[in-house]
């Protein structure tokens, strides 16, 4: 991109040389038009005059391009930026920031961003620069003394901006958060439909909104009337410039030191520069004003990342050994995982199970690499998994989280992304494992039917079979599975976790299991409790000597039998 900046700067210059070049020519024409005899003496004069301004309107016209190309660059860029930050983020981080207050700040930002970089440094580089430059060595080429006037009038006037900014960034950080704040409301607004309707919520949520915009509204207005106010100064300022120069330049003309074409090109170059000095400061003013909102941007650019999702020992093969010594996990001052000792084997299946809030879900994020161990080790085939890349980690697991992720595609990408490396005969085999072939075959656009946002289009017990789909196409050594059949029934979870345990028999299993239809069916069973492991073993020995699990199974035959 940088040849498109230079590119860029330089067809200012010329642009604005030509520009400066046409009112000399102008001048010249003026003084001469009263003391020759035949139009024929200024026919060249008028023709290197009408070159000059067609050559600005023709590189006016090509400035069009790089213009638009280099202000769409760099917005996207910055996205871009922010979505490469969110593939290494640290995962705490990512959880503290919210998805809503994320997508605001990187909106703003990138807004922000080009403003700052576009619209302020190379806006300045290209056009108003080169104007200031030339117009000030033409205007010292007729009066050295006018162009003193008018550098000493740019200093004043930078004074009067620098004054307004300091009224103006404390409105802009409070008009930040308010947009910030607003975005929170909105989004869960918006993708919570079914729970904020059935609740009763979106009057009161409209009514938070309509709160937090006429803040906005009134701080936005309160910025703007500061604004405002330096375009009156700044014109008031001209405005007696314009005076001064005029009455010098009558009583030159009276005096004979000076003629009417020099006192009309003066009069161009002071109107040539002073409206880039007015709409740099205006830039300067909003490229303050947006390193507020960039400041913001930046912070979550300078984020903590993964420390090691693109470090450690590469892995080019795994067994599925995992064991834990010693393993303990605080957030923040809560104590959630205890000094946790528990291994699996390779090729076994292991259900997890426990209350609420338990550190289940905790546990298996640590296997996953997102959350990091305070203290202990965590070993993957005898490897603690912080000196591990975990880039090549995932190549070798698949992880099905409880939230079932699903995407804005058809239901091709929600299995194979975009990869395309099986065959349409070979993904409907799988969606027949996952009891969804019948239904997909009967879609009009079958593998390639959009299923909206978060698979709005599914119903939940579809949108996790789907996700099961995804996992038996990746057929990897280790299968981690969070709370994966809430939205099943009971014989579609059964049938689905024996595919599941067949599809997978030789490879690592780990299942978090609410729902205990099927864990009799596991090698192992891992209860937690508190954040400590009270019980392992197989069914029957846990059911006889484990009082916590005892109560868990006891509980879910309650509830079968209420049902």
């Amino acid at each position: 991109m940088k040849w498109w900046i230079c590119g860029y700067i330089l067809l200012g210059f010329t642009i604005q040389l030509l520009s400066s070049l046409g009112i000399v020519v102008f001048q010249k024409i003026l003084d001469k038009v009263t003391v020759i005899n035949s139009f024929g003496e200024l026919f060249n004069l008028i023709l290197v005059y009408g070159l000059l301004l067609a050559g600005v309107v023709i590189l006016n016209y090509v400035d069009e391009y790089p213009s638009v190309y280099l202000s769409n660059s760099i917005t996207e860029r910055l996205k871009i930026l922010a979505l490469s930050k969110i593939s290494k983020i640290d995962y705490q981080a990512y959880q503290d920031m919210g998805t809503g207050q994320m997508i605001k700040v990187i909106e703003n930002g990138a807004a922000a961003g080009n403003s700052m970089i576009f619209s302020f440094f190379l806006k300045t580089l290209h056009e108003l620069l080169p104007t200031l430059l030339f117009s000030l060595i033409f205007i010292s080429f007729y009066d050295l003394r006018i162009m003193v006037v008018i550098a000493a009038g740019y200093v004043v006037v930078f004074l009067i901006t620098n004054l307004l900014l300091k009224f103006l960034y404390a409105r802009k950080a409070a008009i930040l958060q308010e947009q910030e704040k607003m975005s929170r409301f909105s989004i869960r607004g918006f993708m919570e439909l079914v729970v904020f309707r059935t609740n009763k919520r979106y009057e009161k949520e409209i009514d938070k909104l309509s709160q937090t915009a006429r803040t906005i509204i009134q701080k936005n207005a309160q910025l703007q009337m500061i604004h405002e106010a330096f375009f009156a100064i700044f014109e008031l300022f001209v405005t007696i410039i314009k005076v001064v120069v005029l009455i010098y330049g009558v009583k030159s003309i009276v005096a004979g030191e000076t003629s009417l074409g020099v006192v009309v090109a003066l009069f161009m170059f002071i109107d040539k520069i002073y409206s880039p000095i007015a709409i740099f400061n205006v830039l300067f003013v909003d490229y303050r004003l947006n390193r507020v909102t960039y400041k913001r941007f930046e912070e979550f650019i300078h984020a903590p990342e993964d420390k090691n999702l693109e470090r450690g020992e590469v892995i080019t093969e795994i067994h599925g050994n995992i064991e834990f010594r010693d393993v303990s996990f605080d957030y923040g001052q809560v104590k959630i995982l205890n000094n946790l000792f528990f291994s699996i084997a390779r090729g076994t299946s292991v259900a997890i199970v426990g209350l609420s809030g338990g550190g289940k879900s905790t546990l298996i994020k640590l296997i996953v690499g997102l959350l990091k161990k305070d203290k202990g080790e965590l070993l993957l085939d005898g490897k603690d998994i912080d000196q591990i890349h975990l880039d090549s980690y995932y190549d070798h697991i698949s992880y099905l989280s409880q939230d079932t992720p699903i995407f804005d595609a058809t239901i091709r990408d929600n299995i194979i992304f975009d990869e395309h490396s099986l065959s349409d005969e070979e993904l409907y085999e799988i969606l027949e494992k996952v009891h969804l072939q019948e239904k997909v075959s009967q879609l009009p656009d079958r593998l390639d039917t959009l299923v909206g946002e978060k698979g709005v289009k599914l119903s939940g017990g579809e949108r996790q079979r789907l996700a099961f789909a995804r996992i038996i196409a990746q057929k990897r050594n280790i299968l981690i599975l969070d709370e994966p059949v809430s939205a099943l029934d009971n014989i579609t979870e059964q049938s689905l976790m024996e595919t599941i345990l067949q599809e997978f028999k030789d490879k690592t299993i780990i299942i978090v299991a609410h729902r205990l239809n099927f864990i009799k069916d596991v090698d192992k069973i891992l209860v937690v409790d508190q954040g400590s492991v009270v019980g392992e073993g197989k069914f029957d020995d846990l059911i006889e000597h484990c009082e916590a699990f005892k109560a868990l199974w006891n509980r879910k035959i309650s509830f079968t039998n209420a049902d």
